[in-house]
């Protein structure tokens, strides 16, 4: 359906992002964001972009304690740090399997990008990250998780 505003074709979805926003959090609701992160700037970023969403959390700092709450609970998103003190993100990748993974790295470089996005990572994210960009992002992997969970419904 495409609507007309001052002229411009553009389609309906375009005009009605909160409503859009306001259902993915009703349907995610029981399924939160893992963050895999050690404490810092970074990691208060992406809490403070999952609050102003009404997205909630869980947090941990080490590979063992995200395989552990990954075969616990579901999870809609996760983000996760470049280097951890016992693996790194390929091995959160793995853990997650069909959940977007998003990496967080200080380092702004291509070839890291490279790397994550090669080991099946949703997307990438240089820190400090920008809330903006980390706000764009956050709704990107909902989109993705909510087709992967809608896919496996099918499927199930």
């Amino acid at each position: 359906m495409m609507m007309t505003t001052m002229g411009v074709r553009t389609p309906a979805f375009y005009l009605d992002l909160e409503a859009l926003q306001r259902k993915r959090i009703e349907m995610l609701n029981d399924e939160p964001v893992l963050i895999v992160y050690g404490e810092g700037e970074s990691r208060e970023g992406i809490i403070a972009t999952l609050h102003k969403c009404d997205l909630g959390q869980a947090s941990c700092s080490t590979l063992d304690d995200a395989r552990s709450l990954l075969t616990r609970r579901h999870f809609c998103i996760v983000f996760c740090s470049d280097t951890l003190p016992d693996g790194d993100f390929r091995s959160v990748i793995r853990a997650a399997r069909s959940i977007p993974v998003i990496v967080l790295s200080r380092l702004a470089e291509w070839e890291p990008y490279l790397a994550a996005i090669n080991a099946g990572a949703f997307d990438y994210i240089a820190c400090p990250p920008d809330l903006v960009e980390t706000e764009r992002i956050l709704w990107f992997a909902l989109c993705e998780s909510s087709r992967i969970h809608r896919t496996a419904q099918v499927t199930a």
